[in-house]
């Protein structure tokens, strides 16, 4: 079975679009309303869901960040590699000619109209520190422009914290964005920019940052445990949709 990646990084605005934060005088990338073109975004993920292939126009610079590795559990890549292979052979998916698009994004669920799109949602939730940690640690940002975007001293507190709270509190029962569970979508609610997603899982992962484990068999190497969980969980909810919904 085909699955490919999107990216919503590729949706950035261009640099000088986008608002500069007067309380602190940098270019802010991260307020919710103004971080993403999510129209673009729509009118793309509407494209590959009805032709199952990118735009002609797109183009990623994703491709340009870094990748740092985080290797899973050979036995359960195994495990998921053989499972939707079979499925794929199958004649209803066959038929069809199923690709899986699997969209990456730090706020895939703020328009209402881009979360419409999404058969599966599923939600990592980190803690701050280690959001923070992640952050800091990067070397930067590809832009659209072909530049880097290297976050100033204390932009985390000031603009990256701040806009995750605004883009996350309504998504999260008593606007708990820390430890509360999904909103429930109730009424009409699911059309705010922001609001409760219907039918969301959250993944919760440790205070502390990942660390590689050995391999429970002579067949795996190092890997993420956490990671490895993660990864068994989504394929898991992707593999209830094509099984029970498509």
């Amino acid at each position: 079975m085909d699955a490919f990646i999107l990216h919503q990084d590729d949706f950035a605005p261009l640099e000088a679009s986008l608002p500069v934060n007067e309380e602190f005088g940098v270019t802010d990338w991260d307020h919710p309303p103004t971080a993403i073109d999510y129209k673009r975004m729509h009118r793309t993920v509407q494209h590959i869901k009805a032709t199952g292939s990118f735009p002609p126009e797109f183009s990623s610079h994703d491709h340009l960040n870094s990748q740092p590795d985080c290797p899973i559990s050979e036995q359960v890549s195994a495990k998921w590699k053989d499972r939707f292979a079979s499925l794929a052979s199958s004649s209803s998916v066959a038929a069809e000619g199923v690709r899986m698009m699997l969209v990456d994004g730090f706020l895939l669920y703020y328009d209402p109209e881009v979360r419409s799109t999404m058969d599966v949602k599923m939600f990592l939730r980190t803690p701050r520190a280690v959001l923070k940690q992640r952050r800091e640690e990067r070397f930067g940002y590809a832009t659209a422009e072909g530049t880097v975007w290297k976050d100033p001293e204390g932009y985390f507190d000031n603009i990256v914290w701040p806009a995750y709270e605004l883009a996350h509190k309504g998504v999260f029962a008593d606007k708990d964005i820390e430890k509360g569970k999904p909103a429930d979508p109730k009424g009409d609610v699911g059309s705010i920019a922001g609001g409760p997603v219907a039918e969301l899982k959250v993944l919760d992962a440790s205070p502390s940052q990942p660390q590689s484990q050995s391999g429970s068999s002579s067949s795996d190497s190092s890997y993420s445990r956490e990671m490895t969980e993660m990864v068994d969980q989504t394929c898991a909810a992707i593999w209830d949709f094509l099984t029970t919904k498509l």
